[in-house]
């Protein structure tokens, strides 16, 4: 636990994963003030008095706004994107990673801080196609990556490369530069976390909320499976991320880790014994138990 409150700035405030944190950190003791960073912001707010918002455009190193919040902050935890879906263009993709590298330096500026990034399971996302046979439990932080998802939308193959490479360099790039020193951080390979309710009944083969009528076939069934395993929960979407905003780094093997980010999904592919480790976060709930209602 922290001596005293930290100040937090949160990129991409203004969207699912960002509004989801706010109404669950603002409550806690640890959490003082914490500065919402968007291009667009919500009025009249965020329902909490300890959110500061600050509109601010991340591609632009020079935007004082932003830049401000960022050299105030004990930690930021950056999840803005240019287009935060995996249908991105390359375009999107190349200003999402030049977003990264603004904030990356300059939250390297001034007094040691924690930087917390939102990467992908995009970065897996072709070990999708593999066997199952040959990936329970398999996927570690150090298994060579397999850039981009393919999966059938209904309209057509989808590719996630684009979204997903500029996930691969921003991890990579954090890890970098905490070894240079002046921060410490986590990148965090989120899994599957819908907005709202985000309960996994949604969770379709398709990349979408809406299956198709039609039964599914084998390869639409394991789509499914893969999708379902890498769920993340609302309350393990707080404690992973609240676990790598307030871990001790002195236990991890680098000043800068990747680990894995869904929920104890039993039979899923993702080795979360290093998220466990080195964040002191356990996952609670299970995909599997919650549809089939025995959680």
């Amino acid at each position: 636990m922290t001596a005293k409150p930290l100040t937090l700035a949160i990129t991409g405030a203004n969207g699912n994963l960002g509004r989801k944190l706010i109404a669950a950190f603002a409550p806690q003791d640890w959490c003082g003030t914490i500065l919402a960073i968007d291009r667009v912001l919500p009025e009249p707010g965020f329902g909490t008095a300890k959110a500061q918002a600050v509109t601010g455009d991340l591609t632009d190193r020079s935007d004082p706004a932003w830049r401000q919040a960022v050299e105030q902050s004990d930690a930021i935890i950056h999840l803005a994107a240019q287009v935060p879906y995996p249908e991105a263009s390359w375009v999107d993709s190349a200003a999402s990673f030049d977003m990264t590298i603004n904030v990356v330096a300059t939250a390297r500026e001034g007094r040691p801080r924690r930087l917390v990034f939102a990467t992908s399971n995009h970065v897996m996302g072709r070990y999708k196609d593999l066997p199952e046979a040959e990936l329970a439990g398999s996927l570690r932080p150090d298994t060579p990556p397999r850039v981009g998802t393919l999966w059938d939308s209904g309209n057509g193959v989808q590719d996630s490369t684009a979204y997903a490479t500029a996930k691969l360099m921003g991890e990579r790039l954090c890890v970098m530069e905490a070894e240079r020193g002046g921060l410490t951080a986590v990148a965090l390979r989120i899994g599957w976390c819908q907005p709202g309710e985000n309960h996994p009944r949604t969770i379709t083969g398709t990349g979408t909320p809406e299956q198709s009528a039609d039964a599914l076939d084998e390869a639409g069934q394991r789509a499914l499976r893969w999708f379902r395993n890498m769920w993340l929960s609302n309350r393990d979407l707080v404690g992973v991320v609240q676990g790598a905003v307030l871990a001790d780094a002195a236990g991890w093997p680098a000043p800068g880790i990747i680990v894995n980010a869904m929920s104890a999904n039993a039979g899923a592919p993702w080795d979360l014994g290093p998220t466990e480790a080195l964040l002191d976060y356990r996952p609670k709930d299970d995909v599997w138990q919650v549809l089939s209602g025995t959680a």
